[in-house]
């Protein structure tokens, strides 16, 4: 088997391409899907044989085997491939009936005393909305470690309901709204027709977690926002079940044993960072009326549950101990404080519906002397960043990052509309940059991704823009970029 040109077009048997994730210094996930010629009729059972090797030929191999897929898993194939080196480049292929798919490139984290890591953070990839203009980018660039998804990699509306792709031949199939297994199934074999994001997937291994749109839109542990049982969509426990099943399937993310949902989990590049992925979504609570200020400070009212915040504890604290230098959060909405103390909020789909839970965050940081925290979010199809006090209007100083604890940076949308597509959200954004004196960017005009950059002495981050989803292209713009020195918990302008 040998490596195919980037752009080439995969077979028949494997026309969603291959992708990798959750890589480890010694392992990484490998994923295909093998498309039957009748839909399985004839051969309800795939044997696929896999190799991942040092060279693009995949003469140098070192490990190979076959695995085995059924219609159970949607025909999908994903091997847990051991006995990698740490801090290598590695490629990988399968084959079945004779049809082999394209080469991938994948890369396993580093191990002991490391310099630097790049990752790219990304979320909000609308399929009708547009081009997917900035998985291009990402494919085209040598320098990743790894893509942070941190949600909303597909939407569940039919067209039309957020985005009309008819223009652009871009319709989502099934054209309803996806509610059963095979509905989210088949919407995520359409996303992974594009090929741009099959580009990015071959070429770099991606560490994702989901938001609402994986299931249904402001989703919480119970139900949804855009759930409607009346309207013949079933019980939610039956729909998350069914969202949360093919999400395991159709992605590259290496499956907990045991019952439940569990999304949250670490990645250690060495003695440099620790990658700590948080589910907000599934675990929890109803989000409650802007107005209600008596519950928005509830204590007992939870977004990541008691089993995961506890958890979340427990790696912050070994990360410290262990002395590695940065600790990076991968999580999906905004974290940070917009509002004063005792205000109705904005939205309350954000931590500003969960705030309880976020002050024990920031009481557990500044106890235990967590330092050097950076938080990655997305889901407001914009760009922001912030330093990250308890409260910004009360023991902190914007000019030093004096009272800060942590850095956020918010990741803009791939393709879903910008949050100033709302003129009355624009007009808001002057009253936020002048009210926030912990904010230090804002944008939101533009699609793109950020590109983080940390070393032993301080944390880069790159925001990148695209011109334009409304036709393909590999264009983008450096925008904007902030600074944050280890041991300040501050951002300032590069």
């Amino acid at each position: 088997m040998r490596e195919q040109e980037p752009d080439s077009a995969a077979s028949a048997v494997f026309p969603h391409g291959v992708a990798s994730g959750d890589p480890l210094a010694d392992r990484v996930i490998l994923w295909t899907r093998v498309t039957p010629a009748d839909g399985g009729a004839s051969m309800p059972v795939v044997d696929v044989r896999w190799r991942i090797a040092r060279d693009p030929a995949l003469a140098q191999a070192v490990a190979q085997g076959t695995v085995r897929t059924t219609g159970e898993r949607d025909f999908t194939v994903k091997v847990d491939a051991g006995g990698l080196r740490p801090g290598r480049p590695y490629y990988y292929a399968f084959e079945t009936g004779g049809e082999r798919s394209p080469v991938g490139r994948t890369r396993t984290l580093p191990a002991g005393a490391v310099d630097r890591v790049r990752l790219a953070s990304v979320c909000c990839s609308n399929y009708p909305a547009g081009f997917f203009n900035v998985y291009r980018c990402l494919a085209n660039r040598e320098d990743l470690d790894a893509i942070v998804h941190v949600g909303d990699y597909i939407y569940e509306f039919e067209n039309g309901v957020y985005g009309e792709g008819s223009g652009l031949l871009r319709i989502p199939e099934p054209r309803r709204e996806a509610v059963t297994l095979s509905d989210y199934r088949i919407r995520y074999a359409t996303y992974r027709t594009d090929p741009d994001l099959q580009e990015a997937h071959r070429r770099h291994p991606f560490i994702v977690v989901w938001d609402d749109h994986e299931l249904a839109n402001d989703a919480w542990a119970g139900g949804a926002v855009n759930h409607n049982p009346d309207q013949g969509e079933g019980d939610w426990a039956t729909r998350k079940a069914a969202a949360y099943r093919a999400y395991l399937e159709w992605m590259p993310i290496r499956e907990s044993p045991g019952p439940g949902f569990r999304l949250y989990r670490s990645f250690r590049f060495g003695t440099l960072a620790d990658l700590v992925m948080l589910d907000t979504r599934a675990l929890r609570d109803r989000q409650v009326p802007t107005t209600d200020l008596e519950a928005l400070v509830d204590p007992k009212r939870a977004i990541l549950g008691a089993t995961q915040e506890a958890w979340l504890f427990n790696q912050l604290r070994s990360s410290q101990r262990a002395a590695t230098l940065w600790r990076v959060l991968g999580q999906q909405i905004m974290f940070s404080r917009v509002v004063p103390p005792g205000r109705p909020v904005l939205t309350s789909d954000t931590w500003e519906g969960y705030q309880a839970p976020r002050d024990r965050i920031l009481d557990f940081l500044a106890a235990e002397r967590v330092q050097d925290v950076v938080i990655l979010s997305g889901d407001l199809h914009s760009s922001w960043a912030f330093d990250v006090p308890r409260n910004p209007w009360n023991g902190y100083r914007g000019a030093t990052g004096e009272g800060s604890l942590a850095v956020e940076l918010l990741a803009p949308a791939i393709s879903s509309p910008p949050l100033f597509t709302d003129p009355a959200l624009r007009e808001r954004s002057v009253l936020l940059r002048a009210l926030l004196p912990h904010l230090k960017f804002l944008e939101g005009e533009s699609r793109g991704y950020i590109l983080i950059d940390v070393t032993r002495t301080r944390m880069r981050g790159e925001w990148y823009f695209v011109p334009s989803v409304l036709e393909r292209s590999a264009a983008e713009t450096r925008a904007a970029s902030f600074v944050c020195e280890r041991g300040s918990a501050h951002l300032a302008q590069a």
